[in-house]
């Protein structure tokens, strides 16, 4: 009996507090609420249907999502890039139900981030926090559009920080058990202040209330580039990486003229920590570079041998390195292609050597836009000059095998004349 009073007190006691924490809630999203707006996109897709590229050609296609003002003087909302995808009309709708057209600013797929603008809008905009200050099991709340149903406000907690959902680019996530639902993605993530800390941008379709939120750091760094009509492009460290027993990390490449080689790493290094802090397995690295910017500086501390190392990179672009590495395209007029070395990274992923990207296909060529050529009628093509030589035999033979990796498997083209 004593025990059920005490539970019945206790229960009493905690009254009050909850209320006011739910009042408290209620006065923060009033206050936020008008910043939220409500996306309605739509386009155009040409139909892979034969029948209906028959009877009809495009068909429209429409979308629902959610974004936010970040700027009210310029009329600025950030939301996610794949609620826009390839739209020619972009409409805003705000909480008192008011429509405005908006124009794109920038977005990038990459990182799956746009900014829209709308002339004339007067809302005011969010407050940007900071989510690294937010300890998992704070609270947070998201405001949304799910399924089209308007200003809806969901509750719950940071759950984990630094998830990777597994992409090539920018793989850094904050996990809310907030719930998010299909037209809640471009929507905020607010901390318990009412500053937005991140983007929502997925779910866990295979769970209940797993949902992820792109951190606000990396949302206002490519915010201002996409602004400023620049690429969004991950910082690259000039290494790969593999992951053995236990989550150790190992440097199985470093790429020449790469961050990693100018800091003096080595093949075999085993990486230890990013920034002095531990770095073990996929998520560790994701948490240490998936929200890097080309100049953005990391201290590895690495293990070699039994010696401990230091190696400071100066992260960069990847792009714009592979393109000093390849060189330019150059001419092969008997097949009607322009072609390029392989970059050095995509080489040894592959697990070949040498070989000539197609980057440009002419009319009447057998080759398409991407192939990867490492072999003419049995000749290894290491440079443009064996692949002119390899070409001008095929043609006086007029037949010809060449041997591509294209869309990441080996496939063998016949060609005869």
């Amino acid at each position: 009996m004593r025990a059920a009073l005490c539970g019945l007190l206790a229960a009493l006691l905690a009254l009050p507090v909850a209320a006011e924490a739910d009042e408290r809630l209620a006065n923060l999203v009033e206050r936020v609420a008008p910043s939220v707006v409500n996306l309605h996109t739509s386009g155009l897709r040409q139909s892979r249907s034969y029948w209906d590229s028959f009877f009809g050609g495009p068909r429209r296609w429409e979308s629902l999502g959610s974004g936010f003002v970040v700027d009210e003087q310029r009329g600025l909302i950030v939301t996610n890039q794949h609620v826009i995808g390839s739209a020619t009309e972009i409409l805003v709708m705000d909480h008192e139900g008011q429509v405005f057209e908006a124009q794109l600013v920038g977005a990038d797929e990459g990182i799956d981030l746009a900014v829209l603008q709308v002339q004339g809008l007067s809302l005011p905009a969010v407050e940007l926090g900071a989510s690294q200050q937010i300890r998992v099991g704070e609270d947070v709340f998201a405001v949304g559009n799910p399924y089209g149903h308007g200003h809806s406000v969901t509750r719950g907690i940071l759950s984990a920080r630094a998830r990777s959902l597994g992409r090539d680019e920018f793989d850094l996530f904050l996990q809310t058990d907030a719930a998010i639902n299909p037209g809640s993605s471009g929507g905020p993530l607010f901390d318990a202040e009412g500053r937005v800390i991140g983007v929502n941008t997925a779910i866990d379709a295979r769970g209940e209330s797993i949902g992820f939120a792109m951190p606000v750091e990396l949302v206002r760094a490519a915010m201002a580039l996409l602004v400023a009509g620049e690429a969004v492009v991950p910082g690259w460290p000039g290494l790969r990486l593999e992951e053995e027993r236990r989550g150790l990390l190992r440097v199985a490449a470093v790429y020449p003229d790469g961050p990693a080689e100018r800091a003096g790493v080595k093949i075999g290094d085993v990486l230890q920590d990013v920034d002095g802090k531990p770095c073990r397995g996929r998520s560790g690295w994701s948490e240490a570079f998936g929200g890097a910017f080309p100049g953005d500086r990391r201290v590895l501390g690495l293990l070699r041998g039994s010696r401990q190392i230091n190696a400071a990179l100066e992260l960069q672009s990847r792009d714009r390195w592979a393109r000093s590495r390849v060189g330019s395209p150059v001419a092969v007029e008997a097949l009607r292609v322009r072609v390029q070395r392989v970059a050095p990274d995509v080489a040894d992923s592959l697990l070949i050597e040498g070989g000539l990207e197609v980057v440009v296909v002419g009319r009447g060529s057998f080759f398409r836009r991407g192939d990867i050529i490492i072999d003419v009628n049995g000749r290894p093509i290491n440079n443009a000059g064996d692949l002119a030589v390899a070409a001008d035999m095929a043609l006086r033979k007029r037949w010809l095998a060449a041997i591509v990796i294209r869309d990441g498997s080996k496939a063998r083209i016949v060609q005869r004349w």
